[in-house]
């Protein structure tokens, strides 16, 4: 640990030194795009992978999220969309991981991603989803389906995850995501990203499309220097 910085931290008050030393515990909250864009990387690892296929299908999903991207950055907002399955509300997926999950994450979810300060997208509704088991969540779905979000009901069920542990195949269960749901569009003029995640090639044309974000972390980067 950075002996200096921990103990620097303090200088700000008690509690930001305590939260600047919780190493698992991270202030924000990132949204990534896109699931789409990295499925084809999803099934690449059988007898026939090679180095060289996956860079060239990592190279063609980074096109492809970052098209997405510029769809948000036009629009200037990030609106809810529904689950693949289901009938549960539409919403905006969040992840609290930390900084060295980032990669990993963006290996399921896309290499761009926007973030934000947890306690920022706290006022505007935000709020951390709950991990259950299947007979649990059908109790939820029973429960709650027809209610609205401002039903107390309506609102375990929207923010709630069926777990399934890791087995065969499945590498991670989603957990590791530590999701956060907000249900509402969110206005990127003004809530503007704390940071963009993106890949190194992609820094220069995302600060374009960004103008308002200062700081554009270099995913490449993490994973060279070890994370």
């Amino acid at each position: 640990m950075a002996t200096f910085h921990g103990f620097a931290a303090f200088s700000k008050g008690g509690l930001v030194g305590v939260q600047a030393n919780q190493r698992d515990w991270s202030p924000f909250l990132g949204h990534f795009t896109s699931w789409r864009a990295m499925a084809p990387l999803h099934s690449v690892f059988d007898e026939s992978c090679t180095p060289a296929l996956v860079a060239q299908l990592l190279e063609q999903a980074d096109a492809d999220s970052f098209e997405v991207l510029e769809r948000i950055a036009k629009s200037q907002c990030l609106k809810p969309s529904r689950p693949r399955k289901g009938t549960a509300p539409a919403r905006l997926c969040f992840s609290e991981c930390t900084l060295p999950g980032v990669l990993g994450h963006c290996e399921r979810y896309g290499r761009f991603g926007l973030v934000f300060r947890k306690h920022t997208l706290f006022s505007l509704g935000a709020r951390p989803c709950t991990y259950v088991s299947a007979d649990e969540y059908a109790e939820l779905v029973q429960a709650g389906a027809d209610k609205p979000l401002a039903h107390a009901a309506g609102r375990r069920l929207a923010l709630a995850n069926r777990y399934v542990p890791p087995r065969q195949g499945r590498v991670q269960d989603y957990t590791h995501e530590r999701e956060w749901r907000v249900f509402e569009e969110l206005d990127l003029a003004a809530c503007p990203p704390e940071l963009i995640v993106a890949p190194a090639i992609y820094t220069r044309r995302v600060r374009t499309l960004f103008p308002a974000t200062e700081h554009v972390l270099p995913l490449d980067l993490l994973h060279e220097w070890g994370l």
